[in-house]
């Protein structure tokens, strides 16, 4: 059976756009790595301007193949939503 990972995008309520992919085990570890990007760099558009970007899912990728499929776009949540962690 092939290994599926997700496929992430940003999308940009300002620009009207989604920003290049990225692969992640599930939802959760997505969140975690936009999470932790947003804290180790409080000057990014992300922590500046977080009411500005949503976090979706965009379909899925099988390492084995190579392979992308896409049926529909998910939103997984608005960065607004996401907690910096605590130290």
């Amino acid at each position: 059976m092939a290994d599926k990972k997700l496929l992430f995008s940003i999308y940009d309520d300002v620009t009207k756009m989604y920003e290049p992919p990225f692969v992640d085990i599930n939802k959760g570890s997505a969140m975690r790595r936009i999470q932790d990007l947003m804290q180790s760099n409080p000057q990014s558009p992300y922590s500046k301007f977080p009411d500005n970007f949503t976090l979706m899912n965009i379909g899925e990728f099988t390492e084995e193949t190579g392979l992308i499929f896409q049926d529909t776009l998910e939103h997984v949540v608005d960065l607004k939503e996401i907690q910096p962690t605590k130290e």
